[in-house]
């Protein structure tokens, strides 16, 4: 799809020049937590989207994914997720804050306690005060997953079972389903029927840690040691085959892994089923249509989506902007309209937004709502390029624009994220940008140091000034926001 294509193109070119700059990669922060239950400090490593995102939004919020045996699964834990929700434009997934837990004593932290009337003080650590502080600190969602492996995913599954709403998705991934003579496994089947599951997921991944040449249903008579593992995960999974409870819930067997290799093919397909609600399933049909289908079609998903997640969800706003951009230069007004509109509706409080839906006013010469739209954005923020457009179509801009102030913004500037050159030349007195492998292009101005691309929509290119010299731009576009600085400055 042309859309994919283009963020594909745009995240590659991205991770080239940033590689290109031989610059440190750092994936998350490790922090020190004094548990008060414990009675010990708990090391803690966090992973937040925006370490790994192309686009800045520092007011949303994330669902969060608590990891235990947090050391070993941290760094494919985090590849997996920053794949399906970030990379090439993907959203299989939605973007995720993952806090993993650091182990000081494995089987004490992940082994439910034998007196099945007390919860391990690891659980009370987690429900009283990790997940609260990961809350007040960070910019957490109101849906969290547990995921964990062997004795953590006994760990999962004794959580599902007691508590069930603690966590709204777990991942069980190969449970030590066997421990204490399967006492937590009975207990499970128990307490079940007990609990109100509706609105939870689990998946279970199971390794094939059976005697080597041993079949399935040879497993199904044995009853020597070496196959209690996986005969007692099977036992939790023949009860729930028919005892979910309102649990939605997939299992998968992996004959080909074995216990240590399971965990990273059990996430990705765990965090598939748990979100097999979340992509919105679009065709190349959907962009080329020129009606306001796709607008439509994007409002019923995410209106799906947030039923599902219990709070609001949305696509992207530079996503909708960049379709509706895209709408708009195609003369595709109806699709264009829906789509601005939408972005009006889901974010009422950008700028950026208002700004967007005046342009296109503009553009099918309403200048009425044009003024009111550009008016809307500068009550949020005072934006000088938002004061340009409004000044230019009200008349009220009494500056000009001599060849002398063009001639000024004249030179070569190093577009920063991609490590190349673009030159701005005056031209039959008007002010070009070349780029290698690209149309010319002219740039108007808007206002002081504020200049947008003849013939495109939605490009506002704000210059830095030093002694009244240009040091570098800022160009904001449909598809994301570039710097560049003078060469001179190099």
């Amino acid at each position: 799809m042309k859309v994919l294509y283009i963020c594909a193109l745009f995240f590659w070119c991205n991770y080239f020049a940033q590689a290109q700059k031989s610059e440190s990669i750092s994936i998350g922060k490790k922090e020190n937590y004094y548990s008060q239950v414990l009675k010990e400090n708990r090391k803690i490593w966090i992973y937040t989207p925006d370490i790994t995102s192309q686009l800045s939004s520092p007011d949303k919020r994330y669902p969060v994914l608590y990891l235990l045996d947090g050391e070993a699964h941290f760094f494919s834990t985090i590849g997996i997720i920053q794949q399906l929700s970030q990379a090439n434009g993907n959203g299989v997934l939605p973007e995720m804050i993952v806090v993993a837990i650091e182990n000081t004593n494995r089987v004490k932290d992940l082994s439910p306690l034998p007196d099945l009337n007390n919860t391990n003080p690891f659980i009370d650590f987690l429900s009283t005060e990790l997940l609260p502080y990961i809350d007040k600190n960070y910019n957490t969602a109101p849906y969290k997953l547990l995921v964990g492996h062997s004795l953590g995913g006994l760990t999962s599954i004794d959580v599902l079972t007691k508590f069930p709403k603690l966590f709204n998705a777990y991942i069980a991934i190969d449970p030590s389903m066997w421990y204490n003579n399967e006492v937590h496994l009975k207990n499970t089947i128990a307490q079940f029927p007990n609990q109100n599951m509706n609105g939870n997921r689990l998946f279970v991944g199971t390794a094939n840690t059976m005697p080597q040449n041993m079949t399935l249903s040879q497993l199904k008579t044995d009853t020597s040691i070496e196959t209690l593992h996986i005969r007692s995960i099977f036992g939790l999974i023949d009860f729930l085959k028919t005892n979910t409870n309102g649990l939605a819930y997939s299992n998968k067997y992996y004959e080909k892994e074995n216990h240590n290799s399971v965990p990273l093919l059990s996430e990705y397909d765990g965090l598939k089923f748990i979100f097999d609600f979340y992509q919105v399933n679009l065709t190349e049909k959907d962009f080329i249509d020129s009606t306001a289908l796709i607008a439509s079609t994007l409002k019923t998903h995410y209106a799906e989506v947030t039923k599902k997640m219990g709070y609001k969800n949305a696509a992207p706003e530079t996503f909708i902007n960049y379709l509706a951009y895209d709408a708009l230069g195609k003369n595709h007004f109806e699709k264009a309209s829906a789509l601005f509109n939408l972005n009006a509706e889901w974010y009422p409080e950008s700028n950026n937004v208002y700004d967007s839906y005046a342009d296109y006013y503009l553009v099918i010469k309403d200048t009425t709502n044009a003024i009111t739209n550009y008016k809307k954005a500068l009550q949020i923020n005072n934006s000088e390029s938002t004061l340009g457009k409004l000044n230019k179509i009200s008349k009220s801009d009494k500056n000009g624009f001599t060849i002398e102030y063009l001639q000024r913004y004249a030179g070569v500037y190093t577009l920063i994220d991609f490590n190349l050159d673009m030159k701005l030349e005056m031209r039959n007195d008007r002010l070009w940008a070349i780029v290698p492998g690209i149309e010319d292009s002219e740039f108007l101005p808007i206002s002081e140091n504020i200049f947008t691309v003849k013939g495109q929509h939605g490009y506002t290119i704000t210059f830095k000034m030093e002694d009244n010299k240009p040091i570098g731009f800022t160009s904001v576009q449909p598809n994301g926001t570039f710097e560049a600085i003078s060469k001179k400055l190099k």
